[in-house]
């Protein structure tokens, strides 16, 4: 099983846009792909609640009542399938705080969703906050993908995204394997440049060369309730998800050739 955490504490970089686009290019390819909802304004669920979502079975249920994660997956029609959110999960902080056991209680549940499905391949849309839910992602994770936007502000959010992953390193002993991802990038206009040079020169390898554009598919397709290889899979937006989905298979290839990294 792999793990994938879309997240930024910045909102409107496309978080929720990429995590759907991103399992779909893995169904696409016939990898098996599990898409779940932790942000608490369920955005990823309202695509797809249309189409008769039980919304009252949510990841809450698994903090608050002990549920199988196996037991509140989902399938969608187009082949996907969905753990939903709902507002209520806003609760989580207060009711159970930071502690060690809730934080590592997401991989613990995804681990026997493992010895069921294997070949599942998780992508987590994250809340753009760092609290119980999205910490607990990064602490399941094998690979964190922040989305970034081409301006200016949004490389400051992702300077303090990369010091929230390393503050979290020696609770975890060990590296937080992260990469950034340029999102809304419009090849015509000097600033995306001057970002991506910008973001080249702080993380280096781990910028990706993929950037996904800024196209009509993507807001159109949801708006239809739809990933954006239902919408149009010629797309230069499909093409984008689906050069992603190929530059990230090296990257877990690179990873998985390095020696797991540990602090002490």
């Amino acid at each position: 099983m792999l793990k994938i955490a879309i997240l930024n504490q910045k909102a409107g970089v496309g978080a929720t846009t990429t995590a759907l686009n991103l399992a779909a290019a893995y169904q696409r390819k016939q990898r098996p792909a599990l898409l779940l909802d932790m942000d608490p304004q369920a955005r990823l669920t309202e695509i797809y609640k249309h189409t008769g979502l039980n919304v009252q079975s949510s990841l809450l249920d698994f903090y608050e009542r002990g549920t199988a994660v196996a037991n509140l997956v989902q399938p969608l029609r187009n082949g996907l399938q969905v753990i939903t959110a709902n507002h209520a999960l806003s609760k989580l902080d207060s009711q159970f705080g930071r502690g060690p056991a809730t934080l590592s209680k997401l991989n613990a549940g995804l681990g026997t969703l493992a010895q069921q499905q294997p070949a599942l391949t998780v992508v987590m849309d994250c809340c753009p906050y760092m609290g119980v839910i999205s910490l607990s992602a990064v602490f399941a994770s094998d690979l964190v993908v922040v989305p970034v936007t081409t301006d200016y502000l949004s490389i400051h959010s992702a300077v303090r995204m990369d010091k929230a992953l390393n503050a979290l390193q020696p609770v975890l002993k060990r590296k937080i394997a992260r990469r950034y991802l340029l999102t809304r990038a419009e090849s015509r206009k000097s600033m995306t440049t001057e970002v991506e040079q910008e973001m080249r020169r702080l993380f280096g390898q781990e910028l990706l060369m993929t950037k996904i554009g800024e196209h009509a598919a993507l807001s159109e397709s949801l708006r239809m309730g739809q990933h954006v290889f239902e919408y149009d899979a010629q797309s230069a937006a499909a093409h984008d998800y689906l050069a992603l989905y190929f530059e990230l298979q090296d990257v877990f290839r690179q990873l998985n050739r390095q020696p797991m990294a540990t602090l002490v």
